[in-house]
């Protein structure tokens, strides 16, 4: 008797694993058949050989882009090297990717930038706001651009209990801006169960130097985040809400 119901176990088990596994093929589209496509008015980026994680650009044309991202199970291309800030003017020809500088009192060997967006005050003046994974931690870094010098200077760093495992951010006003939680657990292992198990336990939380809030949840992986033009709307690649601003 002992022995059918450890095998019936076993049976229920390894059908749960197979119908996870069939699963997590279907929703990221793993048998789909890719037809290639050639390339037409594209060209490589020289200088951003450890990867490009996420860009954002001015109304000028100028982009930042945040490159070196080191992430629990994702290749990486340089283990050694901290992440960097480039900057690219969409506006010549062929723009050049051209590494930021960025003040000594940052701490620049631990850097580890995933999503970042900018905010532009009204004498212009452009802040640059970058998820940041030092240790594997969660962090918000704020930048003042400054565009003569070509580099970034480091103004505050942003934590908080609930700025855990942060994906993206979009910024709405001075030190106010609306993040993403990607995945609930910390340790990787836990991290491969949630998304085997399709856990909606992630969020989107708005943060001010006033308050900070959870606005939405009940996501499997909040993600990427962006801002309509009229700033009604906040969209993911996992949800779309309505904004209070």
């Amino acid at each position: 008797m002992g022995k059918l119901v450890l095998l019936t176990l076993l049976g229920a088990g390894l059908a749960l694993i197979g119908e996870r596994l069939v699963a997590i093929r279907q929703r990221t589209n793993a048998s789909r058949e890719v037809e290639p496509v050639e390339p037409q008015n594209c060209h490589l980026v020289e200088g951003l050989g450890y990867g490009s994680e996420d860009i954002d650009v001015l109304p000028s044309g100028l982009a930042f882009i945040s490159s070196g991202l080191k992430y629990p199970g994702m290749v990486n291309f340089g283990p050694d090297e901290p992440g960097q800030i480039f900057l690219m003017d969409l506006n010549e020809q062929n723009p050049r990717a051209q590494v930021l500088n960025i003040s000594d009192s940052f701490d620049k060997a631990s850097f580890n930038p995933h999503g970042i967006s900018t905010f532009m005050d009204k004498d212009h003046t452009v802040y640059l706001y970058v998820v940041n994974h030092p240790n594997m931690k969660s962090t918000v870094e704020i930048f003042k651009f400054e565009e003569r010098q070509r580099s970034l200077v480091h103004l505050k760093t942003i934590q908080h209990k609930l700025l855990i495992s942060v994906n993206d951010i979009v910024v709405v006003g001075p030190e106010q801006f609306y993040a993403t939680r990607d995945h609930y657990f910390t340790n990787f292992f836990l991290t491969l169960f949630e998304m085997a198990m399709e856990l909606h336990w992630t969020y989107v939380l708005f943060y001010s130097p006033r308050e900070v809030k959870v606005v939405a949840k009940g996501f499997s992986s909040a993600n990427g985040i962006t801002i309509s033009l009229d700033k009604k709307y906040f969209a993911s690649t996992m949800f779309c809400l309505s904004s209070p601003v």
